[in-house]
């Protein structure tokens, strides 16, 4: 723990803020208008960006050698990267059933805006916001050292 940077403080809220946003993600799959709309590879996406940063993290923080360095800076790219494909696809797959829940016509919009309905809205928005501060974390720590000067 004395090791750890500011760039490792800020890669793992990065990575636990991904594992949070991949909670919220199934809790919503589960009723709702998004009911079982699974989009492809999310869950992978952001499991393994959750894991390249805490892997990068572990890596420049448990091993000093240039190959471990160069293994960190991959991961570190690789995650924020992963994440940001994880929130594009989240966003191409809920953006269309957004735009249905939350402004549809006034003739239909009580059978489309139920209390279920607007929660599963409310829990979509909530994981792009997740993923995109996941996202924009994980750039931040990229560009950080993840190891304290004389450490």
């Amino acid at each position: 723990m004395k090791k750890l940077s500011v760039g490792a403080w800020i890669t793992c809220i990065a990575a636990v803020l991904a594992i949070v946003a991949l909670f919220v993600f199934m809790g919503n799959t589960g009723s709702g208008y998004f009911k079982d709309n699974k989009p492809a590879n999310f869950e992978l996406y952001v499991i393994l960006g959750a894991v390249a940063l805490v892997g990068a993290i572990a890596l420049k923080t448990g091993v000093d050698n240039k190959w471990a360095d160069l293994a960190a800076g991959v991961l570190q790219v690789a995650g924020p990267v992963l994440l940001a494909l994880a929130l594009i696809t989240l966003v191409g797959t809920r953006v269309e059933g957004l735009g249905f829940i939350y402004f549809s016509n006034a003739d239909v919009a009580k059978e489309v805006q139920t209390a279920e309905n607007l929660a599963s809205g409310s829990g979509a928005i909530a994981n792009m916001v997740l993923l995109g501060c996941a996202t924009l974390l994980g750039i931040v720590g990229a560009f950080c050292n993840l190891r304290k000067k004389g450490a």
